[in-house]
């Protein structure tokens, strides 16, 4: 039941341990999520980033890829040509503030690949729930 005290997107994450907030846009879409990820791990939950990536991701190294076409972006993660890495801007910053500092990155496969590397990464983490970017009628939405 939702209430004046619990906004109704937190009413559906209560029971949640492990959120994934991600960005679907491409380019710096998951940084509108990181006041939602903040507010989620100040209340206990497990909180991991991911983002639709518009930098080649083509040039990092094996090691970099927990499971097909998810990128694990540290704020050590080289490879990339040219200064446009959204990722690892927000993998460094979250260093700094002491949180955990991977962002996970998918690059622009196709909806199919992208399906199953989402499905890759939410097995990967443990995740029972996924906030995706906002929805056509401005609403966020958890899953």
């Amino acid at each position: 039941m939702f209430s004046l005290s619990e906004p109704p997107l937190f009413t559906r994450l209560r029971n949640a341990q492990r959120v994934l907030v991600a960005g679907a846009g491409g380019g710096f879409d998951v940084y509108a999520g990181i006041p939602l990820a903040l507010a989620l791990r100040a209340n206990g939950k497990e909180v991991h980033l991911a983002n639709l990536s518009f930098t080649n991701l083509s040039g990092l190294d094996t090691d970099s890829w927990p499971a097909p076409g998810v990128a694990a972006i540290t704020p050590s993660t080289g490879g990339v040509r040219g200064g446009y890495f959204p990722e690892r801007v927000l993998a460094s910053w979250l260093e700094l503030e002491g949180l955990p500092s991977t962002v996970y990155a998918f690059p622009r496969l196709g909806v199919q690949p992208l399906r199953i590397a989402y499905t890759s990464l939410l097995s990967h983490l443990g995740i029972d729930a996924l906030v995706p970017g906002r929805r056509r009628n401005g609403h966020p939405a958890a899953r």
